[in-house]
């Protein structure tokens, strides 16, 4: 299991949030960072976010946001 993972895991059982080494938004900035980037690998050229619109300003960058579900599998609305 990798150090930052680890450490997660140990921090949500523990419920100790001062022992957390990376915080959770620095960690969901990475994440989404590293998902723009493969969007833009994917889709063969630059990419551009709309912040307002909580999307890409290229609908074939939007097709990326959400998983396919297959089988009949949907996520709750909640």
């Amino acid at each position: 299991i990798f150090l930052h993972t680890g450490n997660f895991l140990e921090v949500v059982k523990s419920r100790k949030m001062e022992d957390l080494k990376c915080p959770v938004q620095d960690a969901a900035h990475v994440a989404t960072v590293c998902d723009m980037g493969n969007t833009a690998f994917r889709t063969g050229r630059k990419i551009y976010w709309d912040d307002a619109r909580k999307k890409f300003t290229d609908d074939d960058a939007n097709k990326f946001l959400a998983a396919k579900y297959h089988n009949g599998y949907e996520l709750p609305k909640v």
